[in-house]
């Protein structure tokens, strides 16, 4: 009897053992799964993180060789408005990306595809400049073209207007006109003429006579023929009370000792001049200076001794 309620009396140890040995086991069980999770966990975000560096890396990359496409793009005339947007989209996801501290499947799944989907269009964007350069190319050619032929219309329309130039200053030049057979005479106090030099209590006045030569390009048209009689001290006789007066001429002022207007018609018209000095003639050579307008069409000279 004894033997067996030693036998019954052990049942309840076992049983504590049995629990005892029970409890270690789950918690050991429970400790290696939160451990097991805990390195789980740690990979995970070990992993994330390096995959976020590498994603960070690559959109920094594709957002610049993005500004270089764009700024290349522009220079050759192509559209870039929505190239702009995208790049501050894939600004906005790498900041987005950089502000994420807990790993995120989602978000790099997501972003790893757009990256992909980034490059080729960078790839694209390649074969667009490449189309643009051909055609700037093009472009850049034929306005070569058209420059040179505007610079060759432009010098021939030069040469021409030159040579128009050239033939009006001739014809100009050509109608200009001219006096010949210039004579000059003193003129005494009874009226007698004498040509040539003379002596000065012998004049009282002066006469000069010329005729306008023949010119058939020069058209029938009035003019203002002068004389300018010029004393040996260089200074034009001048006299406003006796019909002189002034004219301009490249913006200068010049005096005239008489004038006529008369009506050129190319018949050699002969004209004459006479001037009352007033006073006697100072010894030295004299100038007459003929013009016609404003430009000298013929001088002489003579001598008062």
């Amino acid at each position: 009897m004894s033997e067996v309620a030693k036998k019954k009396g052990g049942s309840p140890d076992k049983i504590r053992i049995i629990l005892i040995v029970a409890l270690i086991v789950i918690v050991a069980g429970a400790g290696f799964k939160i451990y097991s999770d805990n390195e789980s966990k740690n990979a995970l975000q070990a992993e994330f993180e390096a995959t976020k560096i590498t994603l960070t890396t690559k959109l920094d990359s594709i957002s610049g060789q993005l500004s270089n496409r764009i700024s290349e793009i522009a220079k050759l005339g192509g559209n870039i408005d929505s190239l702009v947007t995208l790049k501050d989209s894939i600004t906005a996801q790498r900041d987005q990306l950089q502000r994420t501290r807990v790993a995120n499947k989602a978000i790099i799944q997501r972003l790893d595809r757009k990256v992909g989907g980034y490059e080729e269009l960078l790839l694209a964007k390649d074969d667009e400049i490449a189309a643009l350069k051909v055609i700037n190319t093009k472009l850049v050619e034929e306005n070569i073209d058209l420059k040179t032929e505007k610079n060759e219309l432009n010098n021939t329309i030069r040469k021409a207007t030159e040579t128009q130039q050239e033939l009006k200053q001739q014809i100009s030049l050509a109608a200009k006109l001219k006096a010949e057979n210039v004579k000059v005479f003193n003129i005494n106090s009874r009226g007698k003429e004498r040509e040539g030099d003379f002596r000065g209590r012998q004049a009282e006045k002066i006469k000069v006579t010329f005729n306008l030569a023949d010119n058939p390009v020069a058209p029938v048209a009035g003019h203002k023929i002068m004389i300018q009689l010029v004393d040996p001290a260089g200074n034009v006789v001048f006299d406003i009370a006796k019909g002189s007066g002034s004219f301009t001429v490249d913006g200068r002022e010049q005096t005239f000792t008489a004038r006529q207007e008369i009506l050129f018609d190319n018949s050699k018209q002969e004209l004459t001049f006479v001037y009352d000095k007033g006073s006697e003639f100072d010894e030295g050579e004299y100038k007459v200076i003929i013009l016609s307008d404003t430009y000298e069409i013929g001088r002489t000279t003579f001598n008062v001794r």
